[in-house]
């Protein structure tokens, strides 16, 4: 399923996409305030739901997305701003990371689970500011639950969450070299 910048206001409820490793998304949407809710996707190429361009106040709440090889869920674009990623089961196996935020500012991924990925459980590079990763279970990434690194990767909010090591994770949450200015780590539990 393709929604470009113009596609606003839909709702992509209860499918089932399977990618079986040919297709390269399961939703593509560059558009405003859609919903995709209840929805399984699983097996695709490079990314389950992939937020890209001007994608902003969407939201994405209760799927079941696993083994797409690059990325469960992707939010690329420098405004790709206030989507709010809820209640999802986002795991592998196969699946390099569960939650990408490359870019934009103001994001909510909360009370998901992000489970037995290849990598990072949830990752915030490049221009990710702003966004806040709350109450999620994470746990058995292959390198870290939570990952923080680029030169604009600051004020985010990273806060009661409970994450759980697997056998080769290397930390729980990880800052690279100092780059995540500002960024808030509130040890409540979970």
């Amino acid at each position: 399923l393709v929604g470009g910048s113009g596609a606003e206001a839909n709702r992509i409820e209860g499918n089932t996409l399977l990618g079986k490793g040919a297709q390269t998304y399961g939703v593509l949407m560059g558009g405003r305030r859609n919903v995709v809710t209840n929805n399984t996707i699983f097996g695709h190429a490079a990314i389950g739901i992939s937020l890209s361009n001007a994608a902003s106040s969407n939201l994405v709440a209760g799927n079941a997305i696993y083994s797409n090889t690059l990325y469960g869920i992707r939010l690329i674009g420098a405004a790709v701003d206030e989507n709010r990623l809820i209640g999802n089961s986002i795991r592998g196996p196969g699946q390099n990371i569960g939650v990408d935020i490359a870019q934009g500012d103001g994001n909510l991924v909360y009370s998901n689970q992000v489970r037995g990925n290849v990598t990072q459980g949830i990752s915030l590079i490049t221009d990710a500011a702003s966004n806040r990763i709350a109450r999620n279970g994470i746990a058995s990434n292959g390198a870290n639950g939570v990952y923080l690194n680029g030169a604009f990767v600051n004020a985010n909010i990273i806060e009661s969450n409970t994450i759980f090591g697997g056998p080769s994770q290397d930390a729980g949450i990880f800052l690279l070299d100092g780059d995540a200015w500002g960024s808030s780590l509130c040890l409540a539990a979970g």
